[in-house]
């Protein structure tokens, strides 16, 4: 089988790309049908995670969305992710950008999947994909929710205040932030990025669970902040549910 996918490889190298990154897609979870689901008890508190993918299969969402129901009917109290923007200015823009490695989003990840991966390389997916419905589209009420994460500016400056100033460049400016820089790659290190977007947004859930007062929550996060998120409930004395 090996053999095969290499000399597949050989002849054609736009399909070694669109094996490599369905490949990928697999591996990460993008292309699953159905939505996990993690319980975590204490004495006093049940807490349910319900690990999400920005870009997925329509099943997926549509058993996502079942799920939300289910835990809306009994009354539990949704920790939606979405890092916010609010008031960032243009400079905090650029320089998450410049720190993510790829575009603010502005309509979405497929749109950056479609324009990048589609057009400039015409990889062909292997299932149908679309971007994360809203959370309201989720059927997570309003009323019953709240986002729970950091803002951008917390985010840029936790980074600068621990690894050091992210500092622009003239290309940082050639094109608009939802755009893809010209600038050269800014190096960040595997762990340093998983210590900004995850280690740290995962403390402040963590510690609005310290002090929630409802009994019965569920979190509707990025599937990489789950083993964080887990182990931190666990230090707190929760038990997983297997």
């Amino acid at each position: 089988m090996k053999h095969l996918i290499l000399s597949v490889c050989v002849l054609s190298l736009i399909s070694c790309k669109s094996l490599l990154l369905n490949a990928g897609f697999e591996a990460m979870g993008i292309y699953d049908d159905f939505a996990e689901i993690h319980i975590s008890k204490s004495v006093s508190k049940e807490v349910i995670l319900l690990p999400t993918h920005h870009l997925g299969t329509p099943q997926y969402y549509d058993d996502l969305h079942k799920k939300v129901d289910s835990l809306s009917a009994l009354d539990y109290f949704f920790y939606v992710e979405k890092i916010q923007i609010g008031n960032a200015n243009d400079t905090i823009l650029r320089k998450f950008r410049k720190f993510s490695g790829g575009p603010v989003p502005s309509s979405g990840y497929k749109n950056i999947v479609d324009s990048i991966l589609g057009k400039k390389y015409k990889i062909k997916l292997k299932k149908e994909l679309i971007d994360q419905p809203s959370y309201l589209e989720l059927g997570v009420p309003a009323e019953q929710s709240e986002n729970v994460d950091a803002t951008l500016d917390e985010v840029i400056n936790y980074y600068e205040a621990e690894y050091g100033e992210i500092k622009l460049a003239s290309c940082d400016f050639e094109t608009k932030y939802i755009e893809e820089t010209t600038c050269p790659k800014f190096k960040v290190s595997r762990e340093t990025r998983n210590d900004v977007l995850e280690n740290f947004r995962n403390k402040i859930v963590l510690k609005r669970i310290d002090i929630e007062k409802h009994n019965k929550i569920a979190i509707i996060y990025g599937d990489a902040h789950t083993p964080g998120l887990l182990e931190g409930l666990k230090e707190r004395g929760y038990l997983l549910e297997e």
